[in-house]
């Protein structure tokens, strides 16, 4: 697409290519300006970077980074263009090193030479000073002829129309027009009279060739230099008309290529199209290529071509940087009607013949679709990721890119992760804590996890939320069941135990039963009455009447904390042949996506885990981890872990720490057909076959009875730990054993 002043939108990454693919953090220390956006060489126009920092600052930096980047590269393949202007130093094998050290024995003098040759492109483009002497004008009636040599079909249209700026420098034609012509040689193969080009009525078109882009080729011609700016275009009263005269001139042939290859989201193959004609695969891609030929030819040498090249402009001025083809559909009643001839909408063939543009989805985009798309997704993330932005401010941002507010929403959202909420833009992360704290930013004050649920409506399970937040440490529980971002400050809740010796912490080690409940009551939703109850359990020692402390401390402070029930009374705890308790856990997707989970207090305690106590850190073969208890006993991520023994979803793994170390045992799915018995045994880590006697015997001694314990009493144990899972399958392998009399 393009503009009533082309180069007025011209960046730097436009007259030095080598931009696109150079490291961004090398770029970033050499270019990088506080009065300019971030990565302004990919998009800002350099009319308006001169306009902030100077001709001369913005030549002497790309300067610097000439030289430091591309030092043995020459001097006119990182910029073109300085070739077309005949600039002293781009002569064939004449490196940026050379260049920069024949100015002079310093540095300074370097890239003094190299800043005066990017800013004689400068002084080009906005008509500075520029000679109209004989040799200069008999350089430029050149320029084609370099053109031809150098310029790749997929130059960008900004490039395109900067060189035809500079073309404008020879005398002016007749017409006012200048387009950039590319001279392109015959295809070899030879045509018979069968094969011919499709009849139009039209100046003989040019022969193409392979990798042609119609959409380049409809390039809208422009204004010579000394031409006044042109007003914005205005859309053709008929277009369906016109380009209907156009195609009743085409054959059979051109008109199916047109309608199922050309302008179609989904082209037929080569080879179809082959067969249907008696042709090869190649003769129909040289059809093609004549087709866009003709098309070229009539928008510059027919009056209703010119017409229709006008109204593609003016839909293009309405885009701008990016639009969607469903509005150009709705610009004009004549895009929604379909061309009878070749059975395809006008909107869909207008959409992909705009100047400048191209098709990327349902989008249509000016310029290099990808690098807009990563620049704006960059500068977007920089200025919503951590606090929504308003949509005005959304709105400025967005149309520094040309992008307009009215497809900003959608254009955000394709980009990825980004959301228009309550009239703000947000970042809508990947992950759930991404998600969440979207939510919480968005709203800004505390919620429960409930209503955060609810903004999140994904489908995602609120113990599976619940967990994540929990381990997560942008997030802070204020209360019961009140959350909030750490960022925000305020008192935390660690749950009624761990806020009960912080209380007595901050009394200097003893406290009152009644100022501890009346503290915290006040403070949290929690009751008096709870605070009592939990001051009488275990973790808190009486001194004197009325008052207590946490027990373990009074010079006992490294005392490990003793839990309600032990290790053998803890669920999914089993120990094995050399003494040492393992923890089961079922692997899950969230594990495997790197989510910390809940364990048991009793394995927890076990392992030197105690509530409102440093984190035990853990180390294992593929990393470190640790254990926090918080509001409850909660271990890391253990992904790296996990994926080290190959554990899938489904499968068991048994964990044990030993001497800070964590260890794993994968125990993979089991197949179809197992025993009850077997399958009870199984899931404390023994995997042999049992019988229902045998398998009294091993979970018995697994979880620390002692031997000889029948069935009946082994059930009852396994209720009280709460392994209702070995417990059901050895409540069925027994009572199938019982002999039936």
């Amino acid at each position: 697409m393009t503009s009533a002043a082309p180069y007025a939108s011209t960046s730097l990454a436009d007259l030095l290519p080598a931009l696109r693919y150079a490291d961004p953090h090398l770029l970033a220390a050499r270019l990088e300006d506080v009065r300019l956006p971030l990565g302004w060489w990919h998009a800002t126009p350099l009319m308006e970077v001169e306009h902030v920092i100077g001709a001369e600052a913005l030549s002497h930096q790309v300067a610097q980074a000439l030289r430091s980047l591309w030092p043995h590269a020459e001097l006119g393949d990182v910029i073109p263009v300085l070739r077309l202007l005949g600039t002293p130093g781009v002569e064939p094998g004449r490196t940026v090193a050379q260049v920069a050290r024949e100015a002079g024995p310093g540095v300074v003098d370097g890239d003094r030479a190299l800043a005066s040759a990017f800013g004689s492109i400068l002084d080009r483009l906005h008509q500075r000073g520029v000679p109209r002497e004989e040799s200069e004008e008999a350089r430029v009636r050149d320029a084609v002829s370099v053109i031809a040599r150098w310029l790749p079909a997929d130059a960008p249209a900004e490039v395109c129309a900067a060189l035809a700026v500079l073309q404008g420098l020879e005398e002016e034609p007749e017409d006012g027009l200048t387009p950039v012509a590319v001279s392109v040689p015959e295809p070899v193969e030879e045509q018979t009279a069968k094969d011919q080009v499709p009849a139009v009525e039209l100046p003989a078109p040019r022969a193409a060739v392979d990798g042609d882009d119609p959409a380049e080729d409809a390039e809208e011609p422009q204004l010579g230099d000394d031409a006044s700016p042109a007003p914005a275009p205005a859309l053709m009263a008929e277009p369906l008309a016109a380009f209907t005269r156009l195609v009743a001139g085409w054959d059979e042939r051109a008109l199916v290529i047109a309608g199922q290859r050309m302008f179609t989201d989904e082209p037929a193959k080569l080879q179809d199209l082959g067969e249907r004609f008696s042709v090869s695969r190649e003769r129909v891609r040289q059809l093609e290529r004549a087709v866009a030929d003709s098309l070229t030819q009539w928008m510059v040498a027919d009056e209703d071509g010119r017409a229709f090249a006008g109204h593609l402009a003016a839909v293009a001025e309405r885009l701008g940087t990016v639009g969607q083809v469903a509005e150009v559909h709705a610009l004009h009643p004549d895009h929604a009607r379909t061309v009878e001839a070749m059975g395809v909408p006008l909107g869909d063939v207008v959409a992909r013949l705009l100047p400048g543009g191209t098709l990327v989805g349902t989008w249509i985009v000016q310029g290099d679709a990808a690098a807009l798309r990563a620049v704006m997704q960059e500068d977007l993330l920089a200025a919503c990721g951590d606090t929504p932005l308003a949509w005005d401010d959304a709105v400025a941002l967005g149309l520094r890119y040309g992008v307009r507010g009215e497809v900003l929403a959608d254009w955000a959202a394709d980009l990825g992760r980004f959301q228009v909420r309550d009239g703000r833009l947000l970042y809508w992360g990947r992950s759930l804590n991404d998600r969440a704290a979207a939510v919480l930013a968005l709203h800004g004050t505390p919620m429960s996890m409930e209503d955060i649920h609810e903004q999140l409506a994904d489908g995602t399970a609120i113990n599976s939320m619940r967990n994540q937040i929990w381990t997560d440490e942008r997030f802070i529980r204020l209360d019961r069941n009140l959350y909030g971002l750490r960022a925000w400050g305020g008192e935390e809740y660690l749950g009624i135990r761990e806020m009960i010796a912080r209380e007595i912490t901050n009394a200097g080690g003893e406290a009152e039963v009644n100022a501890i409940a009346e503290a915290i009551s006040s403070r949290f939703d929690v009751s008096a009455a709870s605070v009592r109850t939990n001051l009488g359990g275990p973790g808190f020692a009486r001194t004197r009447r009325g008052w207590v402390r946490v027990a373990g401390e009074a010079g006992e402070q490294d005392a490990p904390y003793v839990p309600r029930n032990d290790v053998a009374g803890t669920r999914r705890c089993f120990v094995g042949a050399d003494g040492r308790w393992w923890y089961r856990m079922e692997v899950t997707g969230d594990h495997l996506r790197g989510s910390g989970f809940p364990v048991p207090a009793g394995w927890a305690a076990h392992i030197g885990g105690a509530p409102h106590r440093e984190p035990v850190p853990l180390g294992h073969e593929a990393g470190e981890t640790s254990l926090t208890w918080r509001a409850q006993p909660t271990f890391g991520s253990v992904k790296p872990l996990l994926e080290h023994v190959g554990a899938t979803v489904g499968d068991q793994v048994f964990l044990n720490v030993t001497d800070g170390h964590l260890n794993a045992l994968r125990l993979p799915a089991p197949a179809d057909g197992l025993s009850p018995e077997t399958g009870a045994a199984r899931l404390t880590g023994w995997t042999a076959a049992v019988t229902p006697a045998e398998a009294v015997e091993v979970i018995a001694r697994r979880i620390g009875m002692e031997p000889g314990q029948d069935g009946a009493a082994l059930l009852e144990r396994l209720a009280e730990r709460g392994d209702k899972d070995i417990a059901e399958l050895l409540e069925r392998a027994l009572s199938g054993a019982v002999p039936a009399f």
